[in-house]
């Protein structure tokens, strides 16, 4: 009943910092009476106060600032009770140390002020880009009155959109060619890669939130607009910053950078350099760890995201300045994970994702996963396909065990599909991964094929070359991995054939690379007579396969559909046709 939900949030709601709630009802997407934009974020935000781990997997453009700031609002209300509660404390033990040395008396401190952890740091975001990364923080500000931080000049520079500093382009006609070309690639990506976004994957930063004490002693009740206000601090030090946000990969260097004695690991200053031996002891007391737009983490390296989660809440190797009278008893017993609240938000449930949340997700508060609505034949991406005339045809190949479903994937392509590609122009093999290309380049090599190939390793040079090629007639084989696409979204021309060797994580490049198929050449091309004697120019014989195993049920349901896809993956038959 929704209106259950709408009671759960709107208690949560109250529990915030006065302060809070009234900068979110300003800065509110949607005007009115409803205290939240959107029946999402009335769902998902009492999740999020009740500290649950959360796998949320129906993440889209439309409804991600949202959830963002649902979850900027948790944070802010998180590191402002929990500083609060210290700030408190400490005042009631030097009233009580003051009292002792009245009576020359001295006791020792009591349980009831353990409140901190190891370090400062409770709360961990993880961002794939700098540009999503300043978004964030962006909306913090705004959670918190619009306040400017100090650094923010700083800020914006190395995290803000990017000043176009190439020269300028002369003839319209060109410059109006690369504006259609950057729009064909969709709005996704253009928000993660466009000319003017910050896409760089390397980087570490440091937040403090510094509460001001109202300047007199009214109650809240008298006067709301009295309560606490804060500041906002950028570039801190990692040991006096409340919020840390990274990349994995920035994050994961400066945990294991070596110093110069040759010592793994390093503390890491204002800075993000490392000085000694404790690498990871400031991520030791994280409460709250956030991971933001991991379906583009994916295409980055999900180790690393891995290796961060492995390095959390481990008894940290220095004292770092602790006052261990201070620490809470199940941190110093090691059980700080037990506490430690795991989000993890995305556009679609991916099998690295699920083994990863199952994995980390051990707070005491339980778990709960946000998943979409099944997806029916209307909504999956091959409802989409607007090639006419192409024969898609998805093979299920018998596999075993999990673990050995890439080889027995890449024996039956041997087996069954090279001889066949061997003998025809114009096939394009599509790999979702980088390890998929390897073992099949091996393959082609072993067997003499002749093909070309554009990975997200290759220079660009070597792509346009590899292309051209391709779409002449004069490689008949063209490996293009998912990975590519992805970071570049390149558009293959004079494609007849397509196989995938694998279901790719995301459902539209099933779409943009079936509906490649009805690509021919540009207009513009110079070798425009040896282009015309390669191309065919019946709109017959174009073909699509999918090969598939029964382990591949998450992505082939984002293809297919449910119903599809379950009767794909456990049914008897092995073949599976689609026309268009």
């Amino acid at each position: 009943n929704f209106a259950v939900w709408k009671g759960h949030a709107k208690a949560a709601f109250e529990c915030n910092r006065e302060f809070l709630k009234r900068h979110w009802r300003h800065t509110k997407q949607r005007r009115g009476n409803r205290l939240f934009d959107s029946s999402l974020q009335t769902v998902t935000y009492p999740l999020l106060t009740s500290y649950m781990d959360l796998l949320f997997t129906a993440e889209t453009r439309q409804n991600r600032p949202s959830f963002q700031r649902g979850i900027g609002l948790h944070i802010l209300n998180h590191i402002w009770t929990s500083r609060n509660r210290i700030h408190k404390h400490n005042k009631r033990i030097q009233e009580l140390e003051e009292q002792e040395e009245e009576n020359n008396r001295y006791e020792t401190p009591s349980d009831s002020f353990r409140d901190q952890g190891f370090t400062r740091p409770t709360v961990l975001v993880l961002l794939p880009t700098r540009s999503t990364c300043y978004e964030f923080v962006q909306g913090l500000r705004l959670l918190l009155g619009g306040t400017i931080p100090n650094n923010m000049d700083r800020f914006k520079a190395e995290f803000g959109p990017l000043q176009n500093e190439e020269e300028a382009i002369d003839v319209k006609a060109d410059e109006d060619r690369r504006r259609k070309v950057l729009q064909q690639k969709g709005r996704e990506w253009m928000e993660l890669f466009g000319d003017d976004v910050n896409s760089d994957d390397d980087f570490k930063l440091g937040l403090t939130i510094n509460i001001q004490a109202p300047r007199n002693k009214r109650s809240v009740e008298a006067s709301q607009t009295d309560e606490s206000s804060c500041a906002m601090r950028l570039f801190t030090d990692f040991y006096k910053s409340d919020i840390l946000l990274a990349s994995p990969l920035g994050l994961k260097m400066a945990c294991t950078r070596k110093s110069e004695d040759g010592n793994e690991g390093d503390d890491v200053n204002k800075n993000g350099a490392g000085t000694g031996s404790s690498a990871a002891d400031f991520l030791s007391s994280v409460e709250v760890c956030s991971i933001l737009r991991a379906e583009v983490m994916i295409m980055q390296n999900w180790d690393h995201v891995n290796d961060i989660l492995k390095l959390m809440n481990q008894i940290p190797a220095s004292s770092n300045n602790t006052d261990f009278s201070r620490v809470r008893n199940y941190m110093l017993a090691g059980q700080a994970c037990h506490w430690r609240q795991l989000i993890i938000s995305s556009q679609f449930a991916d099998p690295t994702i699920l083994s990863c949340f199952k994995r980390f997700s051990k707070s005491a508060a339980g778990l709960t996963r946000v998943r979409r609505r099944t997806v029916n034949v209307e909504q999956a991406s091959i409802s989409r396909v607007t090639t006419t005339n192409v024969r898609q045809v998805f093979q299920r190949v018998p596999c075993q065990s999990l673990m050995d479903q890439g080889q027995d994937r890449l024996s039956y392509f041997d087996k069954n599909i090279l001889s066949d590609i061997r003998k025809r122009k114009h096939t394009m093999i599509f790999l979702p991964s980088y390890f998929d290309f390897v073992a099949v380049r091996n393959l082609l090599l072993k067997r003499e094929v002749d093909f070309v190939s554009v990975t997200e390793y290759a220079r660009t040079s070597e792509v346009s070359r590899g292309r051209a090629r391709f779409l002449q007639g004069r490689k008949p084989i063209l490996l293009y991995t998912g990975r590519a696409h992805f970071f570049y979204r390149h558009t293959i021309r004079g494609a007849r054939h397509v196989i995938f060797f694998g279901i790719p994580e995301y459902p539209e490049f099933y779409t943009q690379q079936v509906n490649s198929l009805a690509l021919g050449h540009n207009e513009d091309d110079s070798d425009q007579e040896s282009i015309d004697n390669a191309m065919v120019e019946s709109d017959v014989g174009r073909t699509c396969l999918v090969l598939f195993t029964k382990y591949d049920s998450h992505p082939l349901e984002r293809i297919v559909g449910k119903v599809n896809s379950k009767r794909m993956v456990s049914g008897e038959k092995l073949t599976f046709l689609f026309d268009s």
